[in-house]
């Protein structure tokens, strides 16, 4: 009897242990930018969003520093997916649109959360 038992245990720890594992295809992907946020804000959104976040009106850029890391991060992500979400609207998303395309030619591209945390971090008091 406790062979019976022992093997329908070590059985099914077997099964268990099986389905834990990740195949190819559900490993993440680690995905290596060339620039770090900072670099690619400096550089790519500084002109229209500020130096502090503040927005600059005249280039249609809104202000990101009273903005919460969830708003951040999906209306960066809207941007960067082509407006899906409906985050963002109008001639402003527009603008935005055209700079992502800009950004992605320069070999610039970012992670959506890490640029939404790099704006929570460097602008909020």
């Amino acid at each position: 009897m406790r062979k019976i038992t022992a093997l329908i245990f070590g059985a099914s720890l077997l099964l268990l242990t099986t389905g834990c594992e990740k195949t190819e295809e559900q490993k993440e992907e680690v995905v290596t930018y060339k620039y770090s946020t900072a670099e690619v804000y400096d550089q790519m959104c500084v002109k229209c969003h500020g130096k502090n976040g503040e927005g600059v009106p005249e280039k249609k850029g809104p202000a990101l520093n009273d903005q919460s890391y969830q708003e951040l991060r999906m209306g960066i992500m809207d941007i960067k997916m082509g407006g899906t979400s409906g985050h963002s609207a109008g001639t402003e998303h527009e603008v935005m649109e055209h700079n992502m395309k800009k950004i992605r030619e320069k070999g610039m591209d970012y992670d959506t959360e890490a640029m939404a945390q790099y704006i929570v971090d460097k602008f909020h008091q």
